[in-house]
């Protein structure tokens, strides 16, 4: 197959399974609510979307593509796909929740977990270091806060929906302990 064919079929593959993806979370977080397990399932779409856009990435023409390159680029794919999701979720959270009191702890995490999530997005593009840790830190407070407080308990799967939020701190720390030193 021509080459040039095959990167563009990789790129809008990619697309289209990320387009999906989000398309499953607006379902099971605004068309069938009670359904979300869907959501779920649906992560394996964003994953193999990311990797086709990587190898969309290589085969684009650049000269020698290097290794923290190809890993920056999936990382920055990944976390771009998750931020949109985060803000899905945030939407479904305003519209279909009742209001959490802003005086009280709980109240309070919440959107301090979304500053935080923002402030290592931010990170991520320049400083990988601090973004993982960031991210790190948003993984255990969303932990801690789901554990303590029955508001947040309620509100959904954070624990379950914020593996990713983790696993993306890990990446980042390992990218910048492992993979940058090399270059």
């Amino acid at each position: 197959m021509n080459s040039k064919l095959s990167a563009k079929l990789k790129f809008i593959a990619g697309i289209l399974l990320m387009i999906l993806n989000a398309g499953i979370w607006i379902n099971g977080l605004f068309i069938h609510r009670e359904r979300a397990m869907e959501i779920v399932w649906a992560m394996p779409l964003l994953l193999i979307g990311a990797f086709l856009l990587t190898g969309w990435y290589k085969t684009t023409g650049i000269s020698q593509i290097k290794k923290s390159q190809k890993w920056k680029f999936t990382l920055s794919v990944l976390l771009v796909n998750y931020l949109v999701l985060y803000l899905i979720y945030m939407i479904s959270d305003i519209i279909f929740w009742t209001a959490i009191d802003l005086l009280s702890i709980p109240g309070i995490l919440l959107p301090l977990l979304l500053g935080i999530f923002i402030m290592g997005f931010m990170l991520s593009w320049k400083y990988e270091m601090y973004a993982g840790l960031f991210f790190l830190l948003w993984y255990f407070l969303i932990l801690f806060a789901q554990i303590r407080y029955s508001e947040i308990l309620h509100r959904g799967p954070y624990i379950l929906l914020g593996i990713t939020i983790l696993i993306h701190g890990i990446l980042y720390l390992y990218y910048y302990t492992r993979i940058k030193p090399t270059e």
